[in-house]
């Protein structure tokens, strides 16, 4: 599908969901129907709620204690709507784009709330260090529902690149022979990926058309994350190791790939501001100076071989 025909396909579903702002329950699926209903949702300025796909106890618990007005659901290539209320019961914050669970590492997961700028800078700076282009193609090796997964398909669409979507796992050959027939650029992990990727025999693939792995969503060993960039630099892609957290939309801070020996220390990159401080002009808030980088923000260079520790770095 064209990002032409993909607008139309938006613009229809905007004017289908309603001109009122209602609060939106997406059952997120890797599917051309949920991305659709997510961008229109996003495009006509209604907040929505990222349930997981198929239903479950998970969406349930979401649906029963945040009560969306209208609820979104893919079902045979089709987007099927559930009106619940044709007008919204819930205060709704101007800002508000996206409610987004957490992986509940700390304790049970809770919601996130974040605004359309924020979800739009960070797909930004992931497509300014990563280096996205019109020509890279990301297969949806994640949920939507998952931060990290929706930050894919972010970040792709920002710069106009292309989404190979699939429900295939990375354990079944028909994925790989998807990979070199789409000739798929890229693809994001989590640690157990990689698990998978030793069991089917990753590291004798060859796949010509691969530029870089993006492995988060958990600690990886620093033995696997040496011995997985040694992999890359023989094969002639990168590993590009982030930390993720739901706050931040998704990726906060990554590894750039030429330092894999430094994975032991406790900081990585943090995603690009602009040494000025300045953030770029449309992005603005009520708890801080617009326009300007307002907290303390690390400017000293990174460390290798030893820790940051605090006090140490220069802050602006």
């Amino acid at each position: 599908m064209s990002y032409s025909e993909l607008a139309d396909r938006v613009e229809k579903m905007a004017r289908t969901l309603g001109s009122a702002r209602r609060l939106i329950g997406l059952e997120a699926e890797n599917t051309l129907e949920s991305i659709v209903a997510y961008l229109a949702a996003l495009s006509s300025g209604n907040p929505l709620l990222i349930l997981p796909a198929g239903g479950g106890s998970a969406a349930n618990t979401l649906l029963d204690a945040y009560d969306p007005d209208l609820v979104v659901r893919a079902s045979d290539g089709e987007a099927v709507l559930d009106v619940r209320r044709e007008e919204t019961r819930h205060e709704l914050h101007p800002e508000l784009a996206l409610l987004l669970s957490t992986s509940g590492s700390t304790g049970s997961p809770k919601l996130v709330r974040l605004s359309g700028d924020s979800v739009q800078a960070n797909a930004s700076a992931i497509a300014q260090y990563l280096q996205l282009h019109s020509g890279d193609r990301a297969v949806a090796t994640l949920p939507l529902s998952y931060c990290y997964g929706m930050s894919v398909v972010n970040s792709h669409l920002l710069v106009g690149a292309s989404l190979v979507l699939t429900d295939l796992s990375v354990v079944d050959p028909c994925f790989w022979e998807m990979v070199r027939a789409e000739k798929v650029t890229s693809f994001a992990a989590v640690p157990y990926t990689f698990e998978m990727l030793d069991r089917v025999g990753f590291e004798h693939m060859e796949l010509p058309s691969l530029r870089y792995i993006t492995p988060a969503g958990g600690r990886l060993d620093p033995d696997r994350v040496r011995s997985c960039a040694e992999l890359g630099w023989r094969q002639g892609w990168d590993l590009f190791v982030m930390y993720c957290q739901t706050e931040a939309t998704a990726r906060m801070a990554y590894l750039p790939p030429t330092w894999p020996k430094s994975i032991r220390t406790p900081l990585a990159w943090p995603c690009p501001v602009d040494p000025s401080g300045w953030t770029p002009g449309w992005m603005k808030a009520s708890s801080c100076t617009p326009g300007e980088c307002h907290a303390g923000v690390c400017r000293t260079p990174p460390v290798s071989g030893n820790f940051k520790l605090t006090g140490d770095g220069k802050t602006g």
